[in-house]
């Protein structure tokens, strides 16, 4: 499905940037991803480029927006072959969509359909689209006969609902995004299983998947079943009066991880435990003792 943006220092430099303003070590974020703490460091060095499934986990773990990041950065990563090829020639060329139907006589709408992936161009427009790539006419056919992807291997439930359905719709997550009015990164954060749509999101997001609102329901996960490490949490934040994302910001993290520790999607790792007993008011060996772990 992916092809991955081109990684650089400055793009580890924004990660380790990001990863500061939240609070994290570089051993707190590699548990969150189950990878090696030296693996975050040459990721932040620019040594080492994470696979396309650790980045979109890196994106929605660490709250980042790609749209800060070089123009790489904003690749979306699951556009079909063609419309990959065509967005990256009108970038090369910094040209518009509308010069680009002027140079191929067809509509506006018909060529956004074809770089957006929501349609593919019929024989008839080979040639034209081959004069403008500069490629053969049987290039763009094969451009043409590769299929919309989205690999939805090892996503839980909701992702994996999400996914069929933009495949079989032809809709990226970019394109998902901007019919709900949210960020691309909000979008990975459902597939992934970060965070799930609020209630005010899941009529929009029903409607432009084209599925009725119980069967999106139905593949959400269980949000009820709390552990006992996330009933202390919402207990003491209700007597502190205190919200998820003033809990967070006390202890140094993103509302997305106190939610995956309320729910056990995620524990803890001893120092971030420090950070959170600290942001309830209460004795680590109490915070410890609840999350399971030696105090």
């Amino acid at each position: 499905m992916s092809e991955e943006i081109a990684w650089s220092p400055r793009l580890g430099a924004h990660v380790a940037a990001s990863r500061h303003r939240a609070g994290l070590r570089r051993v707190d974020l590699a548990l969150q991803l189950r990878v090696s703490e030296e693996t975050i460091r040459l990721w932040e060095k620019g040594a080492v480029q994470p696979s396309a499934d650790r980045l979109s986990r890196l994106i929605a773990v660490l709250a980042l927006e790609t749209s800060e990041w070089s123009q790489a950065g904003d690749t979306q990563p699951d556009l079909p072959p063609l419309a990959r090829r065509l967005r990256e020639e009108r970038d090369a060329r910094a040209i518009t969509q509308a010069e680009v139907m002027q140079l191929l006589d067809v509509p506006q709408a018909t060529y956004a359909g074809w770089e957006t992936g929501r349609s593919t161009p019929g024989a008839s427009f080979f040639a034209l689209i081959a004069g403008f790539l500069g490629v053969s006419r049987e290039s763009v056919a094969e451009l043409c006969e590769s299929p919309f992807v989205v690999d939805t291997g090892g996503w839980p439930a909701l992702g994996q609902f999400l996914g069929a359905r933009r495949q079989e719709l032809r809709l990226t997550r970019a394109a998902v995004a901007e019919h709900l009015g949210v960020a691309a990164t909000t979008i990975v954060a459902w597939e992934l299983g970060y965070r799930v749509p609020g209630p005010l999101q899941v009529g929009g997001l029903a409607q432009v998947l084209q599925v009725s609102v119980p069967s999106l329901l139905a593949a959400m996960p269980d949000k009820s079943t709390t552990t006992a490490l996330g009933d202390l949490i919402l207990d003491r934040a209700r007597a502190l009066g205190l919200r998820s994302a003033d809990v967070a910001r006390r202890a140094g993290t993103t509302e997305t991880t106190i939610s995956r520790w309320v729910h056990g999607h995620n524990r803890p790792a001893r120092a971030s435990l420090h950070r959170l007993a600290a942001a309830l008011e209460m004795p680590f060996n109490a915070v410890a003792a609840a999350a399971g772990g030696p105090a």
